[in-house]
């Protein structure tokens, strides 16, 4: 085996033993499982169901009603999304079949006069293309309810509250299936005059949205009193209030090229900041390493076996193959994750990973890769060559690594916003940003010609550096114990080879 290829295997076989090399390995799939822990924990409440008792039994069915048609407005929302990603396009007018738009009161019970949900499943199961999925409307978020057996409901508000806690802490039977009991609400006989006060009892997690649908219609009704007592026309006041501005919501399809952009784009981001991060942790070993190694005297029996650029190649094909395993190690997690776990994280890894079907992506993603592990990669061993411990490399690589990091947050933003924008497209062509950069843009679509002029130019960079790096390390390897001086640098980069 020759030279080069010993020191690779001993530098990766020493970096791969240490304990903050597994911790890294490992930081990912931890980060992975932990969000789908996190997603169980605080996913939200299931659906909820609330009591009214209503003395007067003027306000329970405006209150019902209202949260019926919210939830009516919804379903005709989801129906929207769903016929215009199927392209299902029913012969006759339907409100579900305008796309994705503002769906107001008129058209819930326009939906609910024309059969409701069930009509819309008839229409779409003769319709719906045969890849397509049956179309499950989310049940509603709330559902009125009896009181359950043994609630008081007739000897006013705190016997009602007194009697309904215990139940507060359970689920109930609901006609749309078991549901938590969010939520008690007593409406007294004498609502609108002084004193008189709607009670709410919740079970210790109010649901913020139902109280507010709630006293939103007894505001509302309570003002309708109060207009109609000034002498205002109540019918007058209805159409007034029926009045609405017709908005169009015109949203991309899913499977849209914009929503595909954005998917393919995800998996070249995340190498990107994986590239970041595990440069940074692999750059730091080797240098934690060389230093070591330079201030214990154990380059000199190696270099008198060797040559400072056996040394040096063999030091960055370790390095990089510590990188690869990284990256391939973090891929692969994320490959079984995305195909053997179902979840917001699969459900989003999936069509991330259709970026790899083009072969030519996959090719560059690889190159700018290793292109960007070697010049990154060189920088740090530089700084290790020519300090003799740790507190001088760490004056050294300080503005490296934020000559690295805020540049590369700045990128993504900008990516994220807008690919081709003028700060991505500069950066492709700054070598030392080049990896980064392009590698975060082939997602969204990046010219042949941009892709071939971005990767010569890093190609002929990383020769440059290479030839540079090499001879800093022939002329100040081996000079431990004595400080580099910058005024020193020029000359030991032009030293001719021994």
């Amino acid at each position: 085996m020759s030279p080069m290829l010993l020191v690779a295997q001993r530098e990766f076989r020493q970096i791969i033993r240490t304990r903050s090399f597994w911790l890294m390995l490992l930081f990912l799939p931890a980060a992975l499982v932990l969000s789908q822990v996190a997603a169980r924990l605080f996913k939200p409440p299931a659906q909820a169901a609330y009591v009214i008792v209503d003395e007067s039994g003027r306000y329970a069915p405006i209150i019902d009603r209202r949260i019926r048609l919210n939830a009516t407005r919804e379903t005709i929302g989801e129906l929207a999304r769903y016929a215009a990603k199927w392209k299902i396009a029913p012969p006759g007018p339907t409100v579900w079949s305008h796309g994705p738009h503002y769906v107001t009161d008129p058209e819930a019970m326009q939906f609910e006069a024309a059969g409701g949900l069930p009509a819309a499943q008839a229409q779409i199961a003769r319709l719906k293309p045969k890849d397509a999925p049956d179309f499950h409307a989310d049940p509603a978020d709330y559902v009125s309810t009896a009181a359950p057996a043994g609630v008081d409901t007739h000897d006013g508000p705190d016997r009602f509250g007194a009697t309904l806690a215990p139940h507060l802490k359970g689920d109930v039977k609901t006609a749309s299936g078991v549901r938590t009991l969010a939520l008690g609400v007593y409406i007294p006989a004498n609502l609108g005059q002084p004193g008189a006060t709607v009670r709410m009892w919740t079970n210790g997690r109010p649901d913020s949205d139902l109280i507010d649908t709630i006293r939103e219609q007894l505001n509302q009704v309570l003002r309708v009193k109060a207009l109609h007592a000034s002498g205002v026309d109540l019918n007058a006041l209805a159409r007034a209030q029926a009045v609405a501005a017709p908005v169009s919501l015109t949203a991309p399809q899913q499977g849209s090229a914009r929503e595909r952009m954005i998917l393919r784009s995800a998996l070249p981001l995340g190498l990107a900041y994986l590239l970041l991060m595990s440069l940074m942790m692999s750059g730091s070993w080797a240098l934690q390493g060389l230093i070591e190694e330079r201030s214990n005297k154990l380059l000199e029996a190696v270099l008198a076996c060797i040559t400072p650029d056996q040394l040096l190649y063999g030091k960055l094909l370790g390095v990089l193959g510590v990188g690869a395993l990284m990256i391939g190690a973090w891929i692969g997690f994320a490959v079984a994750a995305a195909f053997g776990v179902q979840g917001v994280i699969a459900d989003f890894l999936r069509p991330a990973l259709a970026s790899l079907n083009s072969p030519w992506i996959a090719v560059a993603l690889v190159y700018y890769f290793v292109a960007g592990y070697l010049c990154i990669s060189m920088l740090f061993l530089a700084v290790g060559a020519v300090s003799d411990n740790m507190r001088d490399a760490q004056g050294y690589l300080s503005p490296i690594i934020l000559g690295l990091t805020l540049p590369f947050a700045v990128m993504i933003s900008a990516v994220l916003q807008n690919p081709d924008g003028p700060l991505p497209r500069i950066m492709s062509w700054i070598p030392i940003y080049s990896p980064f950069a392009m590698m975060a843009r082939l997602g969204s679509g990046v010219s042949p010609w941009e892709v071939a002029g971005s990767a010569t130019l890093l190609a002929v960079f990383v020769a440059l550096e290479l030839f540079l790096v090499s001879r800093l390390f022939r002329a100040s390897i081996l000079q431990a114990g004595q400080p580099m001086r910058l005024r020193n640098l020029g000359r030991l980069l032009r030293a001719r080879p021994a």
